[in-house]
């Protein structure tokens, strides 16, 4: 899409400077296609080219050069300055390109036109897997709010994935092994005819969670029990056994219904519990490497002298998270086949991974350069102190998206009670506005979780993006019941005024958008683009009558236009795992 102008645009200055410069010059097309610039305001150009690197090769001030270089682009008349460039104005020490209109909707509708199931990706990841494991709820607990980052941050960057390319692999590491499955094991045989454990299973499985943890901080015999059963486990127990895969199987079941309403997918469900066959061969790797040393009783590798021992195995030979991680990798890289790893996990993980990270280079493993700790920050809520699933005092996920649904349906009563489908709309309204509130944000930055904001329908907000894909629809819909006729993408005439152009030029950046955004592994770069481009759109609207313009062409041209915003911005959202209704 813009790419590929760029990338025209770049062989025609490289051709440009050879001839002006003779080779003092030293610039591939490549190198001049990454420099190439969106200027701020579409009044200074569609692309502009920053000369100020060639200003010290040749010793010039950078206006004279970017004025050398404009007045040669449009120098001699060849097809590609025929049908592309209209003008090129240098500003400073930037040259200024303006593309003529009929050429930017011919690469708009090329694009378009071709198979829409995959518009804007690339082909950066042809034939390498990506691996990324998001979400991880630890299993008898309720995903909380905090999980609610790591599960959309997750999906989103393995759609981008999908969108470059890559063959993805999506894992649910579940917290599914520890001593806390000793204690709720015994819990469960203890206290478990107390619960309405067949009507309500997982909230009855919380309920002991909490009780066992508030008993415990009184009668140390209950951290006793706890411990044996969880050895029982570790032993091979076939009753306990039977009773952590019941636990398991009810969180799973749960954690599935969150799922379908976020519309998240895995590939793989692999908790903690799948590496422990993988542990013994793991250490007995990082000993043969010889980097495996003892310290106060436990058995470590150094990892820098401005970072703590990586613990391998503690003083009692129990392994820890870090091992687990270890043998996580080595089986994500050997057996899936992953050529890029990646771990959606907050940010107060940072050392953690540090450590594993530094213990598979040490190891010798290459591939280590493309195991990546996708770190983000926590939700911060005004009323709300230090969230524990210990003391059930946390903000569960299922508590916002409920909470969000409802206020979507009280608002439908409110606006518009005779909508269709009000369910589905409030939930894909709701749900949509959760997602959206998290993915506009910086991942790497604390979030401070507004209702007013999450929930805005005129603001940067799910809603208001699902709104602009609906008024799309809602015109489409219009010309097609009085004509009978179908909206096409193709465009007979060339829109030419400062709104129209401003559209075109935000939509072929769609591409570049997906890449970069992967690139970095940061939804909020899209989202901020469908913000701008819903901006974008809205200027068109109301600027511009679409369905009743001066001619038929006009009309057609400017419908299509509509017709292509819509679609960007249903595949945009769909890419950050938003749905849009057909009606608001």
């Amino acid at each position: 899409m813009l790419t590929h102008i760029k990338s025209s645009l770049g062989n025609h200055i490289k051709k440009t400077i050879d001839s002006v410069y003779l080779g003092t010059v030293s610039l591939g097309s490549i190198e001049i296609e990454k420099n190439l610039e969106l200027p701020k305001s579409l009044q200074h150009g569609h692309l502009a080219f920053p000369v100020f690197a060639m200003s010290k090769l040749l010793k010039k001030a950078p206006p004279l050069i970017a004025k050398e270089l404009a007045e040669k682009l449009l120098g001699h008349e060849t097809p590609y300055t025929r049908d592309a460039i209209e003008k090129v104005s240098p500003v400073g020490g930037y040259v200024n390109v303006f593309f003529k209109d009929r050429y930017l909707q011919q690469h708009l509708l090329k694009n378009v036109t071709a198979d829409t199931a995959q518009l804007g990706f690339s082909q950066t990841g042809k034939d390498k897997t990506l691996v990324i494991d998001y979400s991880s709820p630890n299993v008898a607990k309720p995903m909380s709010i905090g999980h609610l980052r790591a599960t959309v941050i997750g999906q989103a960057i393995r759609n981008l994935a999908v969108t470059q390319g890559y063959r993805v692999i999506g894992i649910n590491h579940l917290g599914d092994w520890g001593s806390q499955f000793g204690k709720m094991a015994w819990a469960l045989e203890h206290w478990g005819s107390e619960y309405p454990l067949k009507e309500k299973p997982f909230e009855s499985l919380y309920k002991m969670y909490v009780r066992f943890h508030e008993e415990e901080s009184t009668n140390q015999e209950l951290a006793t029990k706890g411990a044996e059963y969880f050895r029982r486990l570790e032993n091979g127990d076939t009753h306990i056994h039977k009773i952590w895969e019941d636990i398991r199987k009810i969180s799973i079941e749960e954690y599935q219904r969150l799922y379908d309403l976020l519309g998240v997918k895995f590939e793989l469900v692999q908790g903690e519990a799948f590496y422990n066959s993988h542990l013994k061969p793991t250490v007995e790797r990082i000993r043969k490497a010889g980097i495996l040393e003892e310290s106060q009783g436990a058995q470590v590798v150094f990892v820098g002298e401005d970072r703590p021992p990586c613990i391998i195995m503690k003083s009692d030979g129990a392994s820890l998270y870090a091992t687990r991680d270890i043998a996580s990798a080595i089986y994500r890289h050997e057996v899936l086949k992953g050529d890029e790893i990646l771990y959606v996990v907050g940010v107060d993980q940072i050392l953690h991974f540090q450590q594993v990270f530094e213990v598979l280079k040490k190891m010798g493993f290459e591939w280590a350069q493309s195991c990546h700790h996708i770190a983000f920050g926590m939700y911060r809520f005004k009323d709300i102190g230090r969230m524990s699933t210990r003391k059930g005092n946390v903000v569960f996920m299922e508590d916002v998206i409920e909470r969000a649904i409802g206020f979507v349906e009280k608002l439908i009563e409110e606006k518009n009670p005779e909508l269709k489908n009000k369910t589905e709309v409030a939930q894909k309204v709701g749900v949509g506005a959760i997602i959206f509130n998290d993915l506009m944000n910086d991942r790497i930055k604390n979030v401070d979780f507004d209702w007013d904001r999450v929930l805005d329908f005129e603001g940067d907000s799910g809603p208001y993006v699902q709104y602009c894909v609906v008024r799309c629809k809602s015109i489409l819909k219009k010309y097609e019941e009085k004509t009978g006729n179908t909206v096409s993408f193709q465009m007979p005439t060339a829109l030419s005024s400062d709104e129209e152009r401003a559209l075109m030029l935000n939509l072929l950046n769609y591409a570049d958008t997906l890449s970069a955004a992967y690139r970095q592994y940061k939804p909020n770069i899209l989202s901020t683009y469908l913000l701008d481009l819903c901006k974008s759109f809205n200027h068109f609207y109301h600027k511009h009558k679409i369905l009743s313009g001066e001619n038929q062409d006009e009309m057609l041209s400017r419908l299509a236009l509509v017709r292509i915003t819509q679609t960007f911005l249903e595949k945009g959202l769909g890419v950050l795992g938003i749905q849009a209704p057909e009606q608001m």
